[in-house]
């Protein structure tokens, strides 16, 4: 086994994508767009959180209506 320092090839027309030789992985080098997935993800949390938290909200009006309802 070679104790040599893995290489990195450039991607044919995609400057930002290299190959790592040992693990022959394709790695983004382009910290913006990374940065921009971070937060596009983050947002995508959020708005999970925040239909997650109404269909609860619902469930409990629901749930508060029907008692309503027994009681006339």
């Amino acid at each position: 086994m070679s104790k040599d320092k893995p290489k990195v090839y450039v991607v044919k027309n995609e400057r930002n994508l290299v190959r790592d030789s040992f693990s022959n992985a394709i790695i983004n080098k382009d910290s913006n767009a990374y940065m921009k997935y971070l937060r596009r993800t983050s947002k995508e949390a959020e708005k999970q959180e925040e239909i997650e938290q109404l269909k609860s909200d619902v469930q409990e009006i629901k749930t508060l209506l029907t008692k309503l309802l027994e009681r006339t």
